[in-house]
Parts: C-alpha cells; structure tokens; sequence
C-alpha cells in the first residue's frame, strides 16, 4: 500500500510538471512567450524564433554570415559529412537548402527570411497571416491566440474518429480556419510573404541496381544509430513482431549500440507481440521490458485537447493519456516510414494517374468511407490541385500520399502529443534522402516488406526463422491464455470491437 501510494504521488507531481505547449515553437514578427519560461531569439531585423526552453534549438552562421536555426532534432545520415550545424557552418547562404535531404528525424530549418521543414514535416508547421504578416508555429493552438486574440478561432466541426475514416485533417488544412499546415513540399518566405514549392527528395532514380540501394539504405541507417548515443545515452526502441522494428534491433546489433528495447501492453496488442520480442532481444543480446498500460487519467486527456487543439483523435492519444511511456527519458526511435515506399500497394483500388484533383480527391474519400461532402476530401482536392501543379519525377501519387497526408497529417499531429511528454521520439526513417533511395527501387521488390526482409537476411538471418505478424491462433489457445492472462475480458472485448467495426464498416462500401 505505502509503495502504491509513493508511485501515486510520483505520477501525480509528474503529471504538475507537464504542461500544454512543450517543445513547441513560434516564428514571427515580434517576440512571443507561451509562458514566462520561453526563450526568444532575433534571427534578423523582422523576425523573431520564439520556443520553450525544453525544445532542442541549436544557432549557427553559414560562410556569408547568415543566421540559422535547427528546431528539434537532425541528424546527418551520411557518414562522410559532418553534423547538420556545422555542415550550414561550412556553405554559402544558397546552397543551405541543397544539404538538408541526407537530415534524418523530426525539425524545422529557419534562416535567411526562410522556413523548410523535415522531410515529411512531422515538426509541424502551421501558418496564417495577421496585419499582412506570415506567422509560423509547431501549435495551432498558440497560433490561433495570435491570430485571433479577440474571439475564437472558427473550427472543423468533424470529429476525428480512431481507425475510422479520414483520422487526420488533410493538409494543407487544419481544423482552424485561417490557419494552414505547412506540406512537406513547401517552404514558407517571410520576404515574400509567400509559400514557395520544393522537391520532396533527391531524384527518384529508378533505373539504379537492387542491391547498390538497400546497401545504401542500410550503411544510412546504420550510420544514424552510430550517432544516437552522441544525443542521449539512454536510447529506446519500440519492438514488435512487424519487419521494421526487426530491422532496426538488428540494424543497432551491427551498430555496436546499447538500446532498451520495449513494448507497450494494450487490450490490442497481439499476441505475437506479446510473445515475440522478447525472443527477438535476447537473440540480439538485449533485455527487452513491457510498459503496462495506465488508467486513463482525466489530466492528461485535458492536456491532450489543450495542446493538440482537436487535431488527434482520443484512440491516437490513448497510449499518453494512459501514461504508457511515464518515466521515461532519453529518446526512442522506430521503424516508420517504410509505407511511404509502398503507397501504391496499400492503396490498390486507386489508379496510378488522376483525372483532376476533384476526382482523385473523391476516390480516395470512397477508399476510407469518408463521406464526398466531408471537409476531409475538400482537403484532399486542394492537396491534389497542388500535386498536379508541382509533381516530382518518378513519384506515384499514391506513394506521395502517404509521404503529405499519413505522415505530415496523421503521424506529424500523433508525434506533437508526445511531445508533452520527457521521452523524446526519433523518426529514424524520415529522410528525404532514405526515402529518394527506397522509392528508387522497383515496384515489383516495393510491395510488402521485402526490402526489409533482405535487409534482415543480410545482417542476421537467423532473426528470418521467427515469423513476422502472425495471428494469434498461430501460438494456439494455450499460449494465447498465458500471454493475455493479465487482460483477457478486454482482449476478447478488444477482438470482439474489431470484428464489429471490420463488418459494419464493409457494410458500408459500394456495391
């Protein structure tokens, strides 16, 4: 009882030191304070970075003088080039934007009058204009009191819904009206006053050998976890029984780098992942934890809505407001991203060319059971409209969706929740450079997870004879008892859900 009450306590204080608008930043024409603890730079004559303190904020000059900013966390994937502050340090003003594609990870680059974003804007940047001036912010929240300080910002009236529908607001909306999200093909120019294109990625060069690539993609990424212990000694991984998790437990063996491998207990964890990594880990000369689930604590789903401004629905944010992560510290990294690679696959009802936006908007509205007339798919024609006017060689439209809308939609406003917390997440995989290289290889060897299977294979095939995701009956009842004996009215609640929304949303589709 006495240790029970300790551990309640101690959640409790932790929960005090939260507070709306961690890590979050503002750039605009004048100084701006979330509260008395933020810090403000002048970067030039007419603008200023405003930030909380716990924001990684790193100050550099390029060769002719000029000031710049990394907001959050870069880290240069190619072993031959320096980090990204000093790299800056060493080239001409307007060469800055060719050095950023090899960036790997979750920032924002502010200099010379000029905003550009990582490679799929998971820092989000919001944006709106006030007295004729463009204002920035990782909040739509801050933004939306310094555009409209004298009323309330009008909202999207559509709720978000976990796994239902469109789950994210399309960019480049938001839910506020007057308030834009930046797309990762975008940059913003205070000079101009205007939001300019840019390419996604490095050329997209399809005609390049299988094997060149995935070693490339693979020294990359090696290459980064190297460089993780130079930003946290304490460096988390997130293990499942999927490939890409997999791939970076092995990928850190061969790095030579201590990580804590986890994963996180829910109602719907499976079976698999319940049962698996910590085999995996053991096999790579790790000691793999659980994180048991929380109850759902009213603060922090507070919290949620004061800091995301509705842009997450409750089932994304669960794992915060049930403190799965409390505690921790250091930073945790993944395997996301690989979708981006298979696009095409995932959405296999959709052409690879669309008539005009309208069209291509509605067809994949009709794909996620989203009404034609929802805000959600008049999101996606204007994404569309903007698509058709700036393509990039060699990129499937497809796979782009899930580069400006999964990631710089849904994931972007997922990884602002967590922002609230000590933990800090790395987007490994979020590099236009990694991404140029895996969207290079043909479509054929794309489609799956058989980039990472070979990857795997390479390093240490004999993590190959475990089984990737398999179902639950794979492990028979037994087994199944056993590993869910600490929630099993909730895990058959959980299956029973699923089944339920699977038949009730294919009731709904077209016949």
């Amino acid at each position: 009882m006495v240790a029970k009450n300790l551990t309640d306590s101690l959640l409790s204080i932790l929960n005090k030191i939260m507070r709306s608008h961690h890590r979050q930043f503002v750039i605009g024409s004048d100084p701006f304070y979330a509260d008395n603890t933020w810090c403000c730079h002048q970067l030039s004559s007419s603008l200023w970075v405003s930030h909380c303190p716990d924001l990684r904020v790193g100050w550099t000059e390029d060769l002719d003088g000029v000031k710049w900013g990394v907001l959050g966390l870069a880290i240069e994937s190619i072993q031959e080039k320096l980090d990204p502050l000093k790299e800056v340090a060493k080239t001409n003003t307007t060469k800055v934007p060719n050095i950023y594609s090899s960036w790997s990870g979750r920032w924002v680059l502010v200099g010379n009058n000029q905003i550009h974003p990582d490679a799929s804007s998971l820092l989000g940047c919001f944006h709106g204009i006030i007295n004729s001036k463009i204002w920035v912010s990782s909040s739509p929240v801050l933004l939306a009191q310094i555009l409209f300080p004298d009323r309330k910002p009008l909202v999207d009236s559509r709720v978000l819904e976990y796994e239902v529908g469109i789950s994210w607001f399309t960019p480049p909306r938001s839910r506020f009206s007057g308030i834009q999200r930046l797309l990762p093909s975008q940059i913003i120019d205070f000079k101009e006053q205007k939001i300019k294109p840019r390419p996604l990625m490095p050329p997209i060069d399809t005609s390049r050998n299988y094997t060149e690539i995935i070693d490339l993609v693979k020294s990359t990424l090696i290459t980064i976890i190297k460089r993780l212990p130079e930003v946290s000694q304490e460096i988390w991984l997130g293990l499942t029984a999927g490939y890409d998790s997999r791939l970076m437990l092995v990928l850190s063996r061969v790095a030579e780098v201590e990580i804590k491998p986890f994963t996180r207990m829910a109602a719907r964890t499976s079976v698999a992942d319940l049962i698996l990594p910590p085999e995996l880990a053991c096999k790579c000369g790790y000691h793999h934890v659980f994180l048991q689930v929380g109850k759902r604590d009213t603060q922090r789903q507070k919290l949620v809505v004061e800091h995301s401004g509705g842009h997450i629905s409750e089932g994304d944010a669960e794992p915060f407001i049930k403190g799965v992560r409390q505690g921790m510290t250091g930073i945790s990294f993944g395997g996301h991203g690989f979708a981006i690679a298979s696009g095409f696959a995932r959405l296999p009802t959709l052409p690879a060319t669309f008539d005009n936006p309208e069209i291509g908007a509605k067809q994949i509205a009709q794909l996620f059971q989203e009404s034609a007339n929802s805000t959600a798919t008049a999101g996606l024609q204007e994404w569309l409209t903007w698509v058709e006017k700036y393509p990039q060689d060699n990129l499937d439209w497809r796979d782009r969706f899930y580069l400006e809308q999964r990631q710089a939609g849904w994931l972007s406003s997922k990884e602002q929740i967590y922002d609230l917390g000590q933990l800090e997440r790395f987007p490994i995989l979020n590099c236009a450079y990694i991404y140029s290289l895996l969207l290079s290889i043909n479509k054929e060897q794309r489609i799956g997870s058989l980039v990472q299977e070979d990857l795997i294979g390479q390093v240490m095939p004999e993590l190959l004879e475990y089984p990737f995701n398999p179902d639950d009956f794979y492990f028979g009842i037994g087994r199944i008892i056993r590993s869910k004996s600490w929630n099993i009215p909730e895990y058959v609640y959980g299956k029973l859900a699923n089944k339920l929304r699977w038949l009730s949303r294919s009731l709904m589709l077209p016949s």
